[in-house]
């Protein structure tokens, strides 16, 4: 069900409401979503769940002051919580108003990324560069091969190091294979994401908001 329609045109609320089928408003604040959420923890996400929701029942409320709904937006695009998601589901299950918390995610990531408005935070910064090695590992082979994947990781991140002492034990117990999988084609993988592509373009409507150069 799209519940965009009783939100203010052009705002991240009604984008969300239209990607999600659940509008912000719904939220009560009940901290549910915080409160099971496993990254929501001291040095981590910077804003809970919840706080980021309530940004978003605030930028509708301040629709009508389009510097004060910028300023709100930037602040939810601009968080790391979105980022840290580990997208298990915790927050939506536990909803009692049906609220899709962690679709909420989803479009903070990509509206971040399309205004150019992502966060800069290290944390930031290597959550995005394992989404996009991880995806360019699926479309290229259809599979991932975890050694190659650790490898170009920490070629982007530039923490050689980190962690480093988990790789032999991995090796150890089968879980990093010094040779890739054999490739799969990779067809209805690009077909998949570029269907998800044309709707995310669907999400922004002819009434959509800013179109920035993420």
């Amino acid at each position: 069900m799209d519940h965009s329609g009783s939100l203010p045109t052009g705002t991240v609320s009604s984008l969300v409401a239209r990607a999600t089928g659940t509008s912000p408003l719904a939220c009560y604040q009940c901290g549910r979503c915080a409160a099971g959420c496993p990254q929501n923890v001291a040095g981590e996400m910077d804003l809970s769940p919840t706080q980021i929701l309530r940004l978003l029942q605030l930028e509708i409320a301040f629709a009508t002051d389009p510097s004060q709904a910028a300023s709100l937006q930037r602040r939810a695009l601009g968080a790391d919580t979105p980022w840290l998601c580990a997208g298990c589901q915790a927050c939506s299950s536990r909803c009692p108003q049906g609220v899709d918390v962690a679709g909420v995610m989803d479009v903070l990531r990509q509206e971040s990324l399309r205004r150019g408005l992502y966060s800069g935070s290290p944390q930031a910064r290597s959550a995005m560069a394992l989404h996009k090695t991880f995806m360019e590992g699926v479309l290229r082979r259809g599979r991932i091969h975890e050694l190659t994947l650790v490898a170009l990781y920490k070629l982007r991140t530039m923490n050689l190091f980190e962690d480093a002492l988990l790789g032999p034990a991995m090796f150890l117990k089968g879980k990093l294979h010094l040779l890739p999988p054999a490739g799969h084609d990779t067809t209805a993988v690009r077909r998949a994401v570029e269907s998800l592509k044309r709707r995310r373009e669907e999400w922004h409507g002819p009434a959509a908001g800013e179109k920035g150069s993420g």
